[in-house]
């Protein structure tokens, strides 16, 4: 009676309406999200079976998957079976993202590498391409079932799907049980809220509807002996079906003209008060071979194929063809393509938990031996093995040793735990300790935390002789130095290294390297030019071009400090030549192209700063490196420096993962551009958050912004000696790498202290910014002195040359600036003419940066010589409409309405993926549209929006 797997949906008026818009809006374009949260049986899974033959009919792309406890291991598994990736699918896109996701890392032989990326993280970014370019060939449809079984990874893709629901053809939907105080689950929730998506939450049916489905499954109405025992079910579904079932198969119901009632015979089903008793009562009438058979297969997760169940069972896939037939016949198994699954997952849960720690233990070795010797891949073996390690033996720990290479890149946090375990049950004899040792401190290199890579590392030091180990463990502790800020330690190792006479010549000259970059931070240049040309000639003699390529970066770094910047790009070019695509060195690829885009920008070769960003960009995304926000935000900082506001804003909001020093300079970017733009609240509330104005130690970013920040929020207030202060925490020694490339800075304290009439901490700032220009004399920092003496002297000549520059160099922030600061000297020497001119260009250019702040600044300060704005006021850009569009995102939405995916825009545009997907967002709220297929008319019918309206 109860064998088909789909019923109508019985009641759920309201949800159903709800799921029928959601599709017949992702088939007209427009994208959502919905989370189904209820008990087990409660009705989830047929009123999403109900939207999916909705979504099917309507003519969109449909994919199901479902996670599992077995599963919440091994990252991304159920997303991968969901889109359906494999090489030999036959859709390009499906094939093609399968091939993106194989790492180099699982070849034969890797021992000890200390990736650069996360590949977890790659293959999210991999799968996200994939969907953005499903979409631009018709609307999509994703569900994934039991959410809160999810791993970490699955559910942090499942919410970027949501945020992406809001601007593509894309509609995810996802089942869970409502798991109160659910750390995990709370942020999706929270997704949701804050993308308009939707939560349905299933309460049990009334008792009308109880009849209406006891009419359905028992094909008539129940009589009020039949309608009491069904109460016991209190309203799920589930319940109902499985009980109409039990009553049926003992002959407990009668049908009488049109009524359904409970016979005398059911007296002996009273006992069957939970829906886990109705459901063991089931499983009860099957043979003992398919009770036992299925009690393996609930160890298998909720598909498995034939042949993992005979692993399981340790019989011939042959002999199980009798029981497979009786579980089909019996609804507890169907089909699902190729494979089998539970009809439901109680079913699986009753057989699990029923089945006694020992009987589970063994069914779990015995499937896991069978599919290591048929060759199953790693990730299902360790499925099999991970929850019962504490019985591992010498044949599961070969396995181990054999397969840890593709389990640290396929699935880590299962590697760590398998890793931890084997370091801790091997003997200090055992030769494959310091192996297995090793791959671990590498893993915690990677996924942290560090002082167990370092502790770790160390260990291993004590466990082997290899020469080749113990230089790949020395290379780990000297960058947990340099990554962690230790420079003396990564000297140190390195003295440590030169001593131990097993340490080969390769290894020490890579050590002696880091250690030009670690004695150039501590501020030792003449050793550290020493140690860079030892290192040098040490690695072109022997070819190795790991130390080649670190000793040039230390070599570019320090023509830098001295102001040589073709010097510093020629060698920065010559290091990313010799690194080239070696997997082994994309670190260093990826600091050598941070690092080249400065330089580039430094002598404002902009275009090709740019692109350097862009190739970085594109390689983090690709290998998920740790990298890539830090990446993100060197790029955002150089979108601020140049007046693309907006696109800082956009990157520094998808920027995830920050090292503290990283974190510390998102903040005060956002709280800078807040400030200049006078939104206030929004900059104290970025001011005010944890470590706001802690003052950072040296690294390759600007930290500093969050003391400019500081600095306009103690002006506005008028606590001016207070601005000053702040401002004159800049020219710290902590902040003496940032100032170098930010020369710009020391302007603006100039002109705060001459308004605090501190006129001793103005010139300490114009000599710094000469003393600057002097050391490293480039066009930036020749600007900055020029500007800061031209405030001093009050002279309107070296003022104009500093606006020169940052006019021709496209650095509008610091033009608006320079023009303001201008037009104050032109009217206090009594050229009031010039003064007016310079004033309203410095309007225009707030006005373009939306630098409210600045603007009326500027205007308090030529208030008292009567220069008035004129005609010159700032323009207020529209909230909505074509002009409300800054121009990144007209070019964007251009590019939306040509119907090209977002991965095609960025590689167009020079933009990250993520980037181009925050800028779409932004278009749609600002047309006023709900679907990329309306940008096109939106952006054409003016302020107003599509309709004219406002």
């Amino acid at each position: 009676m109860l064998g088909q797997q789909l019923h109508p949906v019985i009641g759920r008026e309201a949800e159903r309406a709800t799921l029928d818009r959601l599709v017949s809006d992702v088939a007209a374009g427009r994208g959502g999200s919905l989370l189904i949260e209820g008990e087990p049986g409660i009705g989830k899974s047929t009123l999403l079976a109900h939207a999916l033959a909705k979504a099917r009919a309507a003519g969109c792309e449909v994919s199901a998957g479902q996670c599992d406890e077995l599963g919440r291991r091994l990252p991304l598994s159920v997303m991968t079976r969901l889109l359906e990736i494999d090489t030999g699918s036959s859709d390009p896109r499906r094939a093609e993202a399968a091939l993106a996701l194989e790492q180099p890392q699982q070849a034969g032989g890797w021992t000890m590498r200390l990736l650069a990326g996360d590949p977890v993280v790659a293959a999210t970014e991999q799968l996200l391409v994939l969907v953005d370019r499903l979409c631009t060939t018709g609307p999509l449809v994703l569900a994934v079932e039991d959410l809160h079984w999810a791993d970490e990874a699955s559910l942090l893709m499942w919410r970027r799907l949501c945020r992406a629901s809001v601007q593509l053809p894309l509609l995810v939907i996802g089942t869970c049980r409502p798991v109160l105080g659910n750390a995990e689950l709370e942020p999706l929730r929270r997704d949701l809220r804050s993308t308009g998506g939707h939560l349905i939450s299933l309460d049990r049916l009334p008792e009308a509807e109880v009849a209406r489905l006891t009419g359905l499954l028992a094909h008539g109405e129940p009589g009020p002996v039949l309608a009491e025992r069904l109460r016991s079910a209190a309203g799920n579904p589930l319940y109902v079906r499985e009980l109409l079932d039990a009553l049926a198969r003992v002959g407990a119901l009668r049908t009488t003209d049109g009524r359904v009632e409970l016979t005398s015979a059911g007296r002996d089903v009273e006992k069957l008060t939970e829906l886990r008793d109705v459901i063991a009562d089931r499983l009860a009438g099957l043979s003992a071979d398919t009770q036992e058979a299925l009690r393996a297969a609930s160890l298998l997760g909720p598909e498995f194929s034939v042949r993992d169940l005979a692993a399981a069972v340790g019989r011939g896939t042959g002999s199980l063809l009798t029981v497979v037939e009786e579980a089909l016949g019996a609804a507890v198994l169907e089909s699902a393509g190729s494979r089998l699954r539970f009809r439901h997952g109680l079913l699986r849960e009753v057989l699990y938990e029923a089945m006694p720690p020992a009987l589970r233990t063994a069914f779990l070795r015995r499937a896991a031996q069978e599919l290591m010797t048929s060759g199953a891949p790693a990730e299902r073996v360790a499925e099999l093995v991970l929850p019962v390690l504490d019985t591992a033996e010498d044949r599961e720990w070969e396995w181990l040793a054999d397969n840890a290479g593709r389990l640290v890149v396929r699935a880590p946090i299962a590697a760590a735990e398998l890793l931890e375990h084997a370091v801790r049950q091997a003997a200090p004899d055992d030769p494959r300790l310091p192996v297995l040792t090793g791959r671990l401190a590498a893993l915690y290199f990677r996924m942290g935390p560090l002082d167990r890579a370092e502790e770790l590392a160390r260990a291993v030091l004590r466990q082997t002789a290899d020469p080749e180990l113990l230089g790949r463990v020395r290379w780990l502790l000297s960058t947990v130095g340099m990554r962690t800020g230790r420079y003396e330690a990564v000297v140190e190792n390195w003295r440590a290294a030169t001593n131990d006479p097993r340490i080969g010549p390769v290894w020490r000259a890579r050590l002696l390297a880091l250690v030009a970059l670690a004695r150039h931070l501590l501020g030792q240049i003449g050793r550290a030019r020493l140690a860079m040309a030892e290192a040098l000639d040490e690695g072109r003699r022997l070819g190795d071009p790991t130390t080649v390529g670190y000793a040039l970066h230390a070599a570019s770094v320090i023509r830098s400090w001295h102001g040589d910047q073709a010097g510093a790009l020629a060698l920065n070019d010559e290091a990313l030549a010799e690194v080239g695509n070696d997997p082994d060195l994309v670190d260093l690829r990826l600091i050598l192209l941070g690092k080249r885009a400065t330089d580039l920008d430094g002598v404002d070769r902009l275009q090709e700063a740019e692109e350097a960003l862009t190739q970085a960009r594109t390689l983090a995304e690709r290998v998920g490196a740790t990298r890539l926000s830090m990446t993100l935000v060197q790029g955002a900082e150089r979108y601020y420096e140049h007046g693309r506001w907006d696109d800082a804003l956009a990157v520094l909001d998808e920027v995830t993962d920050l090292p503290p020093l990283w974190r510390l300079a998102r903040r005060g970017l956002k709280a800078l551009i807040s400030a200049r733009r006078g939104q206030w609240e929004e900059a104290a509330g970025l001011l005010d958050a944890p470590a706001g104005g802690r003052a950072p130690g040296q690294g390759p970013v600007a930290a500093g912004h969050l003391l400019l920040a500081r600095g306009l929020v103690a002006e506005r207030a008028g606590r001016l000696p207070e601005a000053v202060e702040v401002l004159t925490g800049l020219m710290a020694e902590t902040y003496a790498h940032d100032l170098g490339n930010h020369p710009e800075w020391l302007p603006a304290l100039v002109r705060l202290a001459l308004a605090a009439e501190d006129r001793q901490a103005a010139s300490a700032a114009g000599i710094a910014a000469r003393q600057a220009a002097d050391r490293r004399p480039r066009p930036r920092t020749l600007a900055a002195a020029d500007w800061c003496s031209g405030l001093l002297d009050l002279d309107p000549a070296r003022l104009l040359v500093a606006v020169g520059y940052h006019r021709g160099a496209g650095r509008q922030p610091d033009l608006g600036n320079a023009l303001e600061d201008l037009a104050v000297v032109q009217a206090a020497s009594g050229d009031l003419d010039a003064a007016r001119a310079s004033f309203g260009e410095a309007l225009a250019v707030c006005a373009e940066l939306g630098a409210d702040w600045d603007a009326r600044r500027a205007a308090a300060r030529l208030r008292p010589w009567g220069v008035r704005a004129g005609s010159r006021a700032p323009h207020v850009r529209p909230s909505f409409g074509r002009e409300a569009l800054t121009a990144t995102e007209r070019r964007v939405a251009d590019l939306v309405a040509e119907g090209l995916s977002n991965p095609d825009i960025a590689a167009r545009l020079l933009l990250s993926r993520r980037t181009v997907e925050t800028h779409v967002s932004h278009i749609l709220t600002k047309l006023q549209v709900r679907s990329r297929r309306e940008v096109g008319a939106a952006a054409d019918s003016g302020p107003g929006g599509p309709d004219g309206r406002g």
